[in-house]
């Protein structure tokens, strides 16, 4: 998303993190973000940062470790049902 951009209401960011389970199985923990509250990537991505550590993500994964390092991002324009 472009800062001179409109946004719609319905604007997300979709932020996936890695996670690797103690006996080696991948997966990934979604977190999402209104691009009402966070109209930037980088706002986005530093509060992923921070709620990936709190107990109800690490209890939401098993206690699988976060690999935090390698995020993605995935922008939705609109929230399609």
């Amino acid at each position: 998303m472009r800062a001179t951009e409109e946004v719609d209401a319905m604007a997300y960011w979709e932020i996936e993190i890695p996670t690797v389970t103690a006996d080696q199985r991948s997966g990934v923990q979604v977190f999402t973000y209104s691009a009402t509250v966070y109209p930037l990537q980088l706002l986005a991505k530093r509060q992923a940062r921070v709620d990936v550590d709190s107990a109800d993500a690490i209890r939401h994964r098993r206690g699988a470790t976060a690999k935090p390092d390698a995020i993605q991002v995935v922008w939705h324009a609109t929230c399609e049902f």
